[in-house]
């Protein structure tokens, strides 16, 4: 909007003369006194600014027309101002209210969870933390156990040592008898004596020689054995931290922890049964994978939940089985937790819906023996897909009448042999785990003998060869300060 201003003298005539729209606003021309000077303020206002005061001035002219006397105006002016300034104050005020409650609502559940992580990661440190105390006391332990052994071994290699010393000594001292009671010839048998004790000497070095390169050998073949175990358990211990890390960083995401579970199971069932899954979890209505095993088309809904799986989950995958007449089996999955509506007392059961369809739900699958799990999967399927070439029909007669008593008899055997498949499942995975830790109890036996054999023959070499030192330093972070002793009470006399 632009502002024309005519300067004429002053009359009381109206002063807008004209408005019209030009260059995309509107312009409006008003009359002045020819003495009147435009505030330099009015000059360098925008259109919004100019507007605002227009609007302004017209409510000053209607003020003006009600009152009579300068100071009653000025008094309504500034009561006007303060209210709109208070209106204002308090606009602003609950525009800031709302935005702090706002701000807070959506930042609490953030830092919930950021509590929540922090107090896992703390539990799983701490776990950590005492697994390695228990690791470094059955380290001490063992040490202190060699320590004795090599004492012990010390002790029996000096017994054995001073026994020959002693032999030797009782030989030199027959020598001497024998050259004492011969009067003929005392330096040939002085020769012969020296040249006897120098064959002796030989001898022993000869055999002390031969024992300490065997000695050498046997203790380097150990150092090597064990370098290379502890290198190897090292590595291993390595790759299970890098997998535990991966893992903790996937699961902090749903959709990372369900991706995850998805393409596990894929893997094994291609690897383990040859199965070749297409991934449809992309079609509305179709699962998360499909396949034809055994002729027979197959829905497979895979589970990777950290909370017992909703029943909305096991509705949807019947919705997507019922839209489907002609998949014949449907496997719902769920890798770590129960499935909420199924007996947890039962990891694998079987449901048969809409009359020629069979559920199988599987909870939790981690838990079972997996090559087991899908090898009766694959009989089920199997089984089915004979059923179902039995009951097509032949022209006008169907074989479904004839058929169906029969697969309503196998229904009961079936769901007894999954009931008791399901068992010995769990029997083969509790049997697996007692062989996994009776198999490290043992590897942790042998770890701690050839640590004690190596220790032994360390000192049995160094003892040998004149360079044994007993080390009687000890270790600070092994003196424990005894308890003080209580005194004993002393036994009345009758």
């Amino acid at each position: 909007m632009f502002i024309y201003m005519r300067y004429m003298e002053p009359i009381k005539k109206n002063a807008f003369l004209s408005q019209e729209k030009k260059h995309g606003g509107i312009i409006l021309k008003f009359k002045t006194e020819t003495t009147y000077q435009m505030p330099i303020t009015i000059l360098t206002s925008d259109i919004q600014q100019f507007q605002s005061v227009l609007t302004f001035a017209a409510k000053l002219i209607d003020l003006e027309k009600t009152l009579s006397t300068e100071y009653i105006k000025e008094t309504l002016f500034a009561d006007y101002v303060r209210k709109l300034e208070e209106t204002h104050a308090k606009d602003i005020e609950m525009l800031k209210k709302s935005g702090l409650d706002d701000l807070s609502s959506k930042l609490s559940p953030l830092i919930e969870l950021i509590s929540e992580k922090e107090a896992q990661f703390n539990k799983q440190l701490e776990l950590i933390k005492s697994e390695n105390a228990l690791e470094v006391k059955a380290l001490i332990k063992e040490k202190n156990k060699s320590e004795s052994d090599a004492t012990a071994a010390k002790q029996e290699i000096e017994e054995q040592l001073q026994k020959e010393i002693r032999g030797l000594r009782k030989q030199i001292s027959e020598k001497e008898s024998e050259v004492q009671s011969l009067s003929k010839g005392e330096g040939l048998i002085r020769d012969q004596c020296r040249a006897e004790s120098e064959r002796l000497i030989k001898i022993i070095e000869q055999k002390n020689t031969s024992a300490l390169e065997a000695l050498r050998e046997s203790f380097s073949t150990t150092i090597k054995l064990k370098e290379e175990a502890l290198q190897q358990r090292e590595a291993r211990i390595l790759q299970k931290e890098e997998e535990f890390q991966t893992t903790i960083q996937r699961n902090a995401s749903s959709s990372f922890r369900g991706q995850d579970g998805e393409m596990h199971f894929e893997q094994l069932a291609e690897t383990n049964m040859k199965w070749k899954l297409t991934n449809t979890s992309k079609i509305p209505h179709s699962c998360d994978y499909s396949s034809e095993i055994h002729g027979s088309p197959v829905f497979f809904e895979i589970k990777n939940y950290t909370d017992p799986v909703r029943n909305e989950e096991v509705l949807k995958f019947l919705r997507d089985m019922k839209e489907h007449p002609e998949v014949s089996i449907g496997i719902f999955i769920s890798w770590n937790t129960r499935i909420v509506g199924k007996d947890q007392m039962l990891p694998i059961s079987i449901e048969w819906i809409n009359d020629s369809q069979c559920a199988i739900y599987i909870q939790p699958l981690k838990d079972l023996e997996i090559n087991a799990t899908l090898a009766l999967i694959d009989q089920i399927i199997k089984i089915n897909s004979i059923y179902k070439k039995l009951i097509g029909s032949k022209g006008d007669v169907s074989e479904s009448v004839i058929l169906q008593p029969r697969i309503d008899k196998a229904r009961v055997y079936i769901d007894q042999y999954i009931s008791e498949a399901s068992s010995l499942l769990k029997r083969v995975v509790n049997d697996k785990k007692r062989h996994l830790e009776l198999v490290e109890s043992t590897y942790s036996s042998t770890i701690a003998s050839l640590k004690t054999q190596s220790a032994a023959i360390a000192t049995v070499l160094s003892i040998l060869t004149g360079e044994y030192a007993e080390d009687t330093t000890v270790d600070p972070s092994l003196i424990v300060d005894p308890e003080p002793s209580k005194p004993k009470k002393s036994a009345k006399k009758n």
